[in-house]
């Protein structure tokens, strides 16, 4: 949960530094990892729980995904901020077996939810949603 105790950071800058180490992987599947977070979104929330999730979302995405494009973007609705993880791979879904209720339990600690939208034979989408009790500015 949020509170004021958190410093706000830049959530643009958040994924940059967490798909930093997942560049290599990432060239040699021959995909590219592109930030489309909004620049000026800033957060304020427990850092290691929104990187311990964003990571495994991240990294299951890579694993998934070759000669593709994963486009991570923010969309901010009422008072709720999504971070969407587009073009995760086909078979994204049939990975998230492995610890997922870890990461959806700490999902769940920063106030949030994942769904997985899953377009048969061609991606998946999935997203954290972080209802209003994260701190965005």
């Amino acid at each position: 949960m949020a509170t004021d105790l958190y410093t706000p950071i830049s959530l643009h800058h958040f994924v940059d530094e967490l798909t930093a180490g997942l560049v290599p992987r990432a060239v040699s599947r021959k995909t590219i990892i592109i930030n489309q977070i909004d620049r000026d979104l800033k957060v304020g929330t427990d850092e290691n729980l929104l990187a311990f999730v964003l990571w495994n979302l991240l990294d299951r995405a890579v694993n998934c995904t070759q000669n593709e494009c994963i486009h991570v973007e923010s969309v901010r609705i009422g008072e709720s901020t999504m971070i969407r993880v587009r073009n995760a791979g086909v078979y994204f879904y049939r990975t998230l077996a492995n610890n997922f209720r870890q990461v959806q339990h700490a999902a769940e600690k920063l106030g949030g939810t994942i769904s997985i939208d899953y377009a048969e034979d061609t991606s998946t989408t999935v997203a954290l949603t972080i209802h209003k009790d994260l701190r965005a500015a």
